[in-house]
C-alpha cells in the first residue's frame, strides 16, 4: 500500500465506493432499460375509442380512405415510415414490417382491432402466423372495389379447419 503522508485512507475508501459505484451504475441501467421497455410498449395506443383501428401501407396509401371509412386512425404502419421504400424487397423487410404489426396488435390487446390491410399477401400471412388463430380480437379488412370501401374478412376459428 502505497502512503503519503496521511494518504493510506484512500485505498480503504474505494474499496467501500467501487462497489456502490457498480450498484448505482447497474441500478442507472436497469432503469434505462425498463424506461425504453416501456416506451417501445406505449408506442401504438389507443385514442380512447371502444376500437383500436390501424392500416398497414404498403406501396399505396390508405391512410385517408381508412379515416374516412371508420371515421379515425388510431395506428398507421407504413413500409416507407420502417424501412425507408415504399416497397419490401428482402426477408428482413419482411421481418421488420410484419413486426411492428404484431408489436402495435399486443399492446393494444384489451381493445377490439380493427386491422385494415394494404400489402403483399405473403407479408398477411406472416401477420397472421404471428397473431394465431384466435388470440387477440382482430377484424381484418380489405379495399371492395364494388362498394368503393373497406368489407371486414370472415374470422379466423378453429372450426375452419
Amino acid at each position: 500500500m502505497l502512503t503519503h503522508g496521511n494518504m493510506e485512507w484512500i485505498p480503504i475508501a474505494w474499496g467501500y465506493a467501487e462497489p456502490l459505484v457498480f450498484l448505482v451504475g447497474a441500478i442507472s441501467a436497469l432503469t434505462y432499460w425498463a424506461r425504453v421497455r416501456r416506451a417501445r410498449a406505449r408506442r401504438w395506443t389507443n385514442t380512447g375509442s371502444k376500437k383500436f383501428v390501424m392500416a398497414l401501407e404498403i406501396g399505396r396509401p390508405v391512410s385517408e380512405a381508412v379515416k374516412a371509412h371508420f371515421g379515425e386512425l388510431d395506428c398507421l404502419i407504413s413500409a416507407k415510415a420502417i424501412i425507408g421504400r415504399e416497397t419490401l424487397e428482402t426477408p428482413e423487410d419482411y421481418r421488420k414490417v410484419a413486426r411492428e404489426v404484431y408489436r402495435a396488435i399486443a399492446a393494444n390487446q384489451a381493445s377490439p382491432i380493427e386491422l385494415v390491410l394494404s400489402g403483399p399477401i405473403g407479408l398477411a400471412h406472416l401477420i397472421g402466423q404471428l397473431v394465431g388463430v384466435r388470440k387477440y380480437d382482430v377484424t381484418v379488412y380489405q379495399y371492395d372495389p364494388s362498394t368503393k370501401g373497406y368489407t371486414a374478412l370472415p374470422r379466423a376459428d378453429i372450426d375452419m379447419l
